[in-house]
This record gives C-alpha cells, structure tokens and sequence, in this order.
C-alpha cells in the first residue's frame, strides 16, 4: 500500500533512509525539524509504502527554494527486500503528479550508484548531470591546527550568524554541481542550518580575520558516534591562504572530543580544491551518488 506520508512515520523514515543510504548522517529530529520549518512554497510532500504493517517505502517531492531557478526535487527509496513488486514506480509516480501540478519545468533527483538505480532513473526520463564523492576519517587520527598569526579560531557559536550567512552566501554560489543555493533568505538560512538540531555550533569553526569570519567548516551529528562537515568555505578574497584546511582541521579535531569516530563529507567529483583539502586530512573514499535531471 502506497500512502501519504506522515510524521508519525518519520522515525520509521529515518531507519529506512539510513539503511539504503549507508552512508547518510541523519537523525529523526533533523526530518522533523525540517518538516516543520521549510517555508509553505517548498510545498514538499511525503509518501510512504507499507508492506505488512511495516514501513518499506518512503518518497518526497518538493519545490528547492534555495535555488532562484526553483527546480523541482524528488527522492524515493524502497527497503531491498521490497523492491522488484513496483513500489518504487508507484512512489515516484506521486512525486511527479506533485511536481506536474505545480508547474515545474525542471525535477532533480540522486540515487545510489548501483546499475539498478542508474536503470531506474533512466527508464524515468533522467539524465545523469554530476557524481558526489563521498570520503570519510577518523577524526581521533587528526593532529591540532597550527594557527597562523593574524587568524584567530572560533566556534560558530560565539559569532553573529548574519555574518556567517553572508560567509555562507558567497562561498555556496562556486561549488560545482547543481542547483546552486542562491536564493536563501537569512531568516531560513537559519532554521536550515543554524538551528538544526543535528548542528553543533560549538564544534564547528570559523577562521575570523580582523573581528570578519572569512573561513568555515558546519559540522552536523547524528545520533551514535557519526558526523558529516556539510559544508567548508572561504571567502573568495582570502581563498589560497589554507584557510579552509585550518578550520576543517579544527572542526574535525573538535569533533574527536565528542566521541565520534567517522566523518564523513560530500563533494562534487569535479571540486578539486576542497578534494584535495581532504585528502591532506587523509579522508578516504567510502562511496558515491549519483546527480539527474529532467528534462
């Protein structure tokens, strides 16, 4: 049976989610927040697909508001015990009736690498635009920064989020890939990022030169001993100076003191720099995902 979905499905969601992307940092919390606090033109939708009693489907469509092009997004997942009886078509046929509905000229989706998935969104009209690499390490093997004179180190927590948002702003718009976040407003900025409850303003850190933080890294938790830096970025007139490895550094050592003993962090296959920053952290490859588009 195929269903809208609801929040009292969202912890089963999250388990479901977790297994098919083994490598996802997510937590319960962090779905609801975001469920909550996405703005009403996101117009996201949800659907699940049950198989005796249990959750084994789970789909979302949405407007991306964070993009001035406001393309179209969705995702559905099926448990791998459950696949080959259609609910995978049946919960992507709703994602696209939502999409129609709306208007939307162009939808979005990633899916795993696996040649089923690459299959599957072919046969529904996608062509694959970009790959994600997903690298991980174990933040007890990093070694403190050494902080250059002039930069002074601090936690997200004790700076004033408008200037990590326009921090955030600028370097978000030369991340290669798609769907470009050039369109958020600083209001959800900080009920997307900011107040996440898997955020840790406290670990994640900033490089602040003369009272301006010119350099982050966004440290997000999930529940157990996992992490994901969700973002890294420098100012455009202050990239080259290795910045962005001395926050990421810090961030990851800060992370150590929290218990956890993996993190994990996405780039575009095409992002040489911040790649490189990685493997001087000596982050590993641990898998990857797929980017589509239609048309």
């Amino acid at each position: 049976m195929v269903r809208a979905g609801r929040p009292e499905d969202f912890g089963a969601a999250t388990t479901l989610l977790n297994r098919v992307w083994p490598h996802r940092v997510g937590s319960e919390r962090g779905l609801r927040h975001a469920a909550a606090r996405e703005p009403a033109d996101a117009h996201r939708r949800y659907w699940a697909a049950e198989a005796r009693g249990e959750l084994v489907g789970w789909a979302t469509a949405t407007i991306d508001y964070e993009s001035s092009q406001r393309p179209g997004f969705l995702q559905a997942c099926v448990a791998p015990e459950a696949r080959t009886a259609g609910l995978g078509t049946a919960l992507v046929e709703r994602c696209e009736a939502h999409l129609a509905a709306l208007d939307v000229a162009t939808a979005r989706t990633f899916t795993t690498p696996e040649d089923a998935s690459r299959t599957f969104a072919a046969a529904h009209g996608f062509r694959h635009t970009h790959t994600t690499r997903i690298s991980g390490v174990d933040p007890r093997t990093i070694e403190p920064p050494s902080v250059p004179a002039g930069v002074d180190l601090r936690p997200l927590a004790e700076l004033d989020p408008r200037r990590v948002f326009e921090l955030d702003s600028e370097a978000m718009l030369d991340i290669p890939g798609e769907g470009a976040a050039d369109d958020l407003s600083f209001e959800q900025w900080l009920e997307d990022y900011w107040r996440h409850p898997d955020t840790s303003l406290d670990a994640s850190v900033a490089a602040v030169v003369d009272g301006r933080p010119v350099a982050f890294s966004h440290l997000r938790v999930a529940p157990g001993s996992r992490a994901v830096t969700d973002m890294t970025g420098t100012l455009r007139d202050y990239r080259g100076r290795g910045l962005a490895l001395l926050v990421k550094r810090a961030t990851l050592v800060n992370a150590a003191r929290l218990g956890i003993d993996v993190v994990l962090t996405e780039n575009d296959e095409t992002n040489a720099p911040m790649l490189r920053v990685n493997e001087k952290l000596g982050y590993r490859p641990a898998g990857s995902t797929l980017g589509w588009s239609r048309p």
